[in-house]
């Protein structure tokens, strides 16, 4: 399992990130070390031979009082300090540092004690130096009267606070300039893969998208052009297919009617009249459902009902059909009275579909039911016949695939369910059938609500 983001262009700036982060810890790195050669500078032979005289002046005083010890000092440029006043003063040296000390070491013996610090914001190098009165090797009062200082050799040409406060900006600002610029190259950089991610989800959903621009990196300039014509020979495909439905409804529906006419005049038995004209009514049925499934794309503009109206109107509809269902409008539910939107002769066809389902598949009575739940409108189809096993439910939605014999057997084309699910996408809803509790069929459509009454 990979720790890296999904998108290519939170990789992309991950890495490029990374890439910056790497080259600003390498500057400051060079930049100590930078720091380090300028101090060593500052130690030549002549400046070495300078602090040795010091050490020695200081060690033969004659006399530890501090206007005397600075008197020894004051020639040199040095600045110091006691150590029973500052016994911790500056830091010890990091491994920067190192080459001097041991230059410093080897001049002044491998017991002197050496720190780095600074003093009005100049790097200074503080040695320990012991400072005893001439006067001791007299055996006078004075013999034990000795005590260390630390002397301070300020660095030239090294600012100790204002340089690194200078690079530390520096660095601040090239850094966020670098993130910034990595952030307008990389999203440059995938903008063109983002584009085209949200074409081929347009293609897939069965619409035409926005042609995508031709340009940027060679390889992603390629793949627009061939995706936009993919789509270009998609929408031609798209209406060719159109054009060739309704010739085939046209061509179809003619000899259809013909045939209605000639069996109403020839055929004398009224049953068999009946039958071929069920029949032709089975075959007209069914061109209109493939037409239905083909249709891409609503032909109509949307609208907003209330959910009482639209059902009412699909329950007179059915009535009117032979194909009595159950809908009580009841005020005290907010469902009913909720606004939905809705293709209106898309949505009639779903709910006529299920309702014919459930006059043929299941058992009488039939209802329409409507609830609010989370938020969203569900509208349902209930019978009370044996319902659907849960493992055909999925199945039944895919295009001609029909209920077992004992459902109904091999009637129809097996697009009745395909066509409510699509219509149900159509409304920016799901579909979904299966058994419900107490025993029947329940066909729900959950769609969202536009708003409340």
């Amino acid at each position: 399992m990979t720790l890296l983001p999904k998108s290519l262009f939170a990789r992309l700036l991950l890495m490029i990130t990374l890439v910056v982060v790497i080259v600003v810890v390498a500057l400051a790195l060079m930049f100590r070390q930078d720091r380090a050669s300028l101090v060593a500078r500052n130690f030549t032979d002549a400046k070495l031979q300078q602090i040795e005289a010091l050490r020695d002046a200081l060690a033969n005083a004659p006399d530890i009082r501090p206007s005397t010890v600075q008197a020894i000092a004051r020639p040199y440029g040095v600045l110091v300090v006691p150590v029973d006043r500052r016994p911790d003063i500056g830091r010890l040296p990091g491994p920067a540092f190192r080459h001097i000390v041991e230059r410093l070491q080897k001049q002044l013996g491998e017991t002197v004690e050496i720190r780095w610090g600074s003093r009005l914001d100049q790097a200074i190098v503080w040695i320990r130096f012991p400072v005893a009165s001439a006067t001791s090797s007299k055996g006078s009062a004075f013999d034990e009267r000795s005590r260390d200082v630390w002397v301070g050799f300020p660095l030239r040409n090294v600012d100790a606070g204002e340089l690194p406060r200078r690079f530390i900006g520096f660095m601040v600002l090239a850094t966020i300039a670098l993130l910034l610029g990595t952030f307008w190259f990389t999203r440059r950089l995938t903008r063109p893969l983002s584009e085209l991610s949200r074409a081929v989800e347009t293609v897939a959903e069965g619409r035409r998208p926005e042609p995508l621009p031709e340009d940027g990196p060679s390889e992603i300039a390629a793949v627009s052009r061939n995706v936009n014509k993919m789509a270009a020979n998609l929408e031609q495909l798209e209406t060719d297919r159109k054009t060739m439905l309704a010739g085939i409804s046209h061509d179809i529906r003619t000899p259809l009617a013909r045939l209605r006419l000639a069996s109403e005049i020839s055929i004398a038995d009224a049953s068999a009249r009946r039958d071929v004209a069920a029949d032709i009514d089975e075959i007209d049925r069914i061109v209109t459902q493939f037409l239905d499934f083909a249709r891409g794309e609503p032909n109509e503009a949307p609208t907003q009902m209330r959910v009482d109206e639209a059902l009412s109107h699909i329950a007179e509809k059915a009535a009117a059909n032979s194909q009595n269902v159950e809908w009580i409008v009841d005020s005290n539910n907010p469902a009913h009275h909720a606004f939905m939107e809705l293709y209106p002769a898309a949505f009639e066809r779903m709910f006529m579909n299920l309702i014919e389902n459930a006059h043929r598949y299941g058992k009488p009575p039939v209802q329409l039911t409507a609830s609010l739940i989370d938020g969203k409108l569900e509208l349902a189809v209930l019978d009370h016949g044996d319902g659907i096993v849960a493992a055909d439910a999925e199945r039944l939605k895919q295009p001609f695939v029909r209920g077992d014999s004992a459902r109904g057997g091999t009637i129809g084309a097996g697009l009745g369910l395909a066509i409510v699910d699509r219509l149900a996408r159509w409304h920016k809803g799901t579909f979904d059938i299966g058994r419900r509790a107490g025993g029947g069929n329940a066909a729900r459509i959950v769609v969202p609500v536009a708003r409340a009454d």
